[in-house]
């Protein structure tokens, strides 16, 4: 199907369950308007974190150097997030 009419036809749906209604000539110029792009659907965000959660020591290697430079900051980024909350907990229990 084309990306435009699944557009249309999620926008009525969300219309209808909000019942709200549009005037035909605005749906009209919403398709017109929508039809001069090329629209595509935006991959689902890598749950970086989760999948290191989920990997063993030794596949670690691989997954690592299978990461875009941008997942490996995020990954990084999350891992010292982690650090410091496990170290402002430990802290906490040593009382």
């Amino acid at each position: 199907m084309d990306k435009t009419k699944e557009i249309m036809n999620k926008w009525y749906e969300a219309m209808e369950s909000n019942n709200i209604s549009v005037q035909p000539k605005a749906a009209t110029i919403l398709g017109q308007v929508l039809s001069h792009y090329d629209i595509t659907q935006r991959e689902e965000d890598k749950d970086i974190w989760s999948e290191f959660l989920t990997i063993t020591g030794g596949q670690f290697k691989g997954w690592y150097e299978s990461l875009s430079e941008e997942d490996r900051k995020t990954f990084h980024v999350q891992r010292e997030k982690a650090k410091k909350s496990f170290h402002s907990k430990k802290g906490l229990l040593k009382g």
